[in-house]
This record gives C-alpha cells, structure tokens and sequence, in this order.
C-alpha cells in the first residue's frame, strides 16, 4: 500500500456540506482500486498527471478518487462552497470546482492562475480568491464580482471586517511602494482605506 497526496494541502470546511472528503489515504500497491480515479483535467497526451489527490464521497455514497492538476504555484486548498454539494480545489494555485456526487461536472473555477489566497467569508456566502493584482469572489450563483486591479503586485489579504475586506499590495509608482486599500465584499469596490 502506498499512502497518497504527496502534496499536503489546507483543509477549510467553513461552509455546510454533504460530502466526505479525505486528503490521506491509501492505494493499493497495485495501483488498482474499485474506486475510480479521475485526473481532472483529462490529461492530452498521457493517461495521468499530478496534482493533489482526493477521495471524496458523495452523501449518495458515490465513492471517486480526483487528481486535480497542479497550476503554476500558488496556493493548495480543499474548501468546502456555498453550495453544500460542490467542493472546491485550490492546486498550487489552479481552482476547480466539482459537485461530489459527479466528478464530470468539475469546471475551472477562476480565468486567472495562480490562486495565491483563498478565504471562505460565512457571513457573506462567499470565497474570495486573490491573484497577484486583485481579488474574486465567488457565491452559491457562481462568480459573483472581480475587482479592478488594485495593484502592480504582491496582493496580500490582511483581514476581514464586517462587509470589508483589508489588503495591502506593491505598486512601484507610489510612494510608499505598499499600498493598503480596502475593498467592499458585496460589491467589490475599493473604498477609502
């Protein structure tokens, strides 16, 4: 038996679900199993790829295995989404986004790469992605705003406060080179810092 992922990624189950999902488990030595695999994306030119392992295991007892592929660096994160049946992958930086009870519904969550931060935000149903340059946010309807750019680089997520969400990021042209904003988590406006 070999014991799978390689990768160890964050776990954040903030919002309701009705699914299992596992980040350690084991294969047989084989490599065969009754439990079907799926590389996600389905890869070109070869029949597998790496990425960061899952078994996830729908409340309908449906039983898979997903190997999501790794993007071009960033964050790994497994979370649970607004949806209580669909659960998000962060895989070095590449989302996806799956209902449990159908690994063929997966989709590519986000247009940009790398995912640098991932937060689940309860009280406003929402995650909200950051890239290098500005942030997304996502709901139960699916991509609810992305903001503007914010800055030249660097965006990092500071805190959350009420209906506000803290950032600082670089932005050369400026004096001092990190800048701080806020931005409006319903809206995805920059308000007054």
């Amino acid at each position: 038996m070999r014991t799978i992922p390689i990768d160890e990624p964050d776990v954040d189950l903030t919002f309701p679900h009705t699914y299992q999902v596992q980040n350690r488990f084991e294969l047989p030595g084989s490599g065969e199993s009754e439990i079907p695999t799926i590389y996600i994306p389905p890869s070109r030119n070869r029949a597998e790829h790496a990425g960061v392992w899952l078994r996830i295991r729908a409340s309908n007892g449906r039983e898979w295995t997903g190997v999501f592929a790794y993007g071009l660096g960033g964050v790994t994160r497994i979370m649970s989404s607004p949806d209580p049946d669909s659960v998000i992958v962060v895989s070095q930086g590449a989302a996806y986004l799956t209902r449990a009870d159908d690994p063929s519904s997966v989709q590519k969550l986000l247009p940009i790469q790398p995912v640098n931060d991932a937060r689940a935000i309860a009280k406003h149903e929402l995650i909200i992605f950051a890239s290098f340059t500005g942030l997304f946010a996502y709901g139960s309807e699916g991509m609810r705003w992305e903001s503007r750019h914010l800055c030249t680089d660097c965006l990092t997520i500071l805190s959350v406060d009420g209906d506000t969400i803290s950032c600082s990021g670089y932005d050369p042209g400026g004096s001092p080179d990190t800048i701080h904003f806020a931005v409006n988590l319903q809206t995805g406006e920059e308000q007054l810092h």
